[in-house]
């Protein structure tokens, strides 16, 4: 209990403060380098972010198996899986690196005409591919503890990491250094990260277990086998979240894809937290999955359905009453006039989407890694023929409701989750159908109050505040058994 409080704490801080000092050293850094250097800075950081998400499903590999060995007391099979995992991040890391380095002349040819520009972009390019080679083998520590329940570690590193290169990148600027110097400062950061995460790795790993160039060739082919599903599930939600904008933008301009695009970059953020927190429960669901335990399973996956469902509601009850109010400030009327329906309409997307990350991590900790692939694979299609349609008819807002089709495989992900957990698909749709209700009528008791206030901050800090009451007292309802408990100990001593 103690590890998932702590695992909730720096996993919930290692989302947001990385988001907020983001936010305030952008200006800043606009300021300095100027929109157009600026932009290649964002390409090079965003590379190393994307190129990170091509791990061939190796780093949930390490926490499904090293988690399930370990519960079951198979620790002489945990040293081949690392081993093999350790291979393939070098590797591959190596590999992609090598092509960036190789094509980043030509890369830099296809960002700028300019001779002068072209021949600092393949610079920059070059650093990235370096940092990334850093950064990608540090996911294999960052993933050892992960199996090991120990969230907090990769997250004070990652954490570390994200606020020191920008908080260094600005003060390079402050001193006049040019884009290239801050890069390289990139690379000193990673390289700290990376040697963090050997010696803080070597520590939680058991007695025992050590890392050398052991090879299973039985372990490695039930890795792959797992992987590669992961690996397409994982690549097809990155293609439909890249793909939409280029479709938008293909039908009805770019402008388009702005008023789109905002909408979704927020909604995605605030419910990104649920989707990192919920994480916590994957090594936990293959420690039960490998020990046979249906009952532990359940209870486990019934408490955290509760908790994603109350997040969920209040995240997204908050983007879709003072979403508007909120584009207003942060942007301008006009837009928000344009975009409020759009957001609205996408954070009623992301509270059912939200809602299918512990099925996705109990059928992931459950080695179901093909079941999750194939409803990938199913929503992605249904979604690329969609937004064609959609987006041409409605407009971008055909393209926030074309979202929904992804869901369109939920009946058929479910009823996998029926079959190995125990939770019934009717008891799923009973639990959708009371959030959804007081969820709405949060909304309008919310609109009615809006009717009384003037200003669109007292609107986005009174919702602030009703929800968290809300929520708080959820809490205190779902948990009463344990705080009258606790409560009673207080009293007792």
């Amino acid at each position: 209990m103690k590890n998932i409080y702590r695992n909730i704490a720096f996993s919930g801080l290692g989302y947001i403060l990385p988001l907020v000092a983001s936010l305030a050293t952008i200006p800043l850094m606009i300021r300095f380098m100027g929109e157009d250097v600026y932009g290649l800075y964002i390409i090079c950081i965003s590379l190393i972010g994307f190129m990170n998400f091509i791990d061939l499903g190796v780093g949930q590999a390490i926490v499904k198996y090293v988690s399930q060995y370990e519960a079951k007391g198979e620790r002489a099979k945990i040293k081949p899986v690392l081993d093999i995992a350790l291979m393939m991040y070098v590797v591959l890391g190596l590999f992609i690196a090598i092509l960036l380095i190789v094509f980043s002349s030509s890369l830099g040819g296809l960002i700028y005409n300019d001779t002068v520009k072209a021949a600092l972009a393949a610079k920059a390019l070059s650093i990235t591919a370096l940092a990334f080679l850093l950064s990608y083998i540090n996911q294999f520590f960052m993933n050892i503890f992960r199996a090991y329940h120990r969230f907090d570690v990769p997250a004070v590193i990652q954490n570390s990491a994200n606020i020191a290169g920008v908080v260094l990148a600005t003060a390079l600027l402050f001193m006049g250094y040019s884009l290239p110097v801050i890069l390289w400062g990139y690379v000193f950061i990673q390289v700290v990260a990376l040697v963090s995460g050997y010696v803080l790795g070597k520590k939680v790993l058991p007695k025992g277990v050590s890392l050398g160039l052991s090879f299973d060739q039985h372990i490695f082919a039930e890795m792959i086998g797992f992987s590669i599903y992961t690996f397409v599930s994982n690549f097809l939600g990155g293609m439909v979240s890249r793909l939409d904008k280029f479709i938008i933008g293909a039908i009805l301009g770019t402008e388009a894809v702005t008023y789109y695009q905002i909408p979704h970059t927020i909604a995605q953020m605030a419910n990104g937290i649920i989707q990192v927190l919920s994480q916590i429960t994957f090594p936990r669901f293959s420690e039960l999955s490998s020990l046979n335990d249906s009952v532990g399973k359940l209870m486990l996956y019934k408490r955290s359905m509760l908790m994603v469902f109350l997040a969920s509601m209040v995240i997204n009850v908050a983007l879709i009453s003072s979403g508007g109010a909120f584009l207003g400030i942060w942007i301008s009327e006009e837009f928000a006039t344009k975009s409020t329906l759009t957001l609205q309409i996408i954070a009623l997307y992301f509270f059912f989407q939200s809602n299918t990350v512990v099925a996705y991590w109990a059928l992931q900790g459950m080695g179901n890694a093909k079941v999750t692939a194939i409803s990938s694979a199913l929503g992605t299609v249904a979604y690329i023929i969609g937004i064609y349609f959609l987006t041409d008819r409605y407009g971008y807002n055909g393209a926030a409701m074309s979202l929904f089709l992804l869901l369109t495989p939920m009946p058929f992900f479910y009823m996998w989750v029926q079959r190995n957990i125990g939770h019934k698909f009717s008891e799923y749709l009973l639990l959708t159908g009371l959030f959804v209700v007081c969820g709405a009528f949060i909304v309008l008791v919310l609109g009615q109050v809006h009717l009384h206030i003037i200003s669109k901050i007292l609107i986005i800090l009174t919702d602030g505040l009703i929800l968290t009451g809300i929520a708080s007292v959820s809490l205190l309802f779902f948990f009463r058994e344990k705080v009258r408990l606790r409560f009673g100990q207080i009293i007792n001593n």
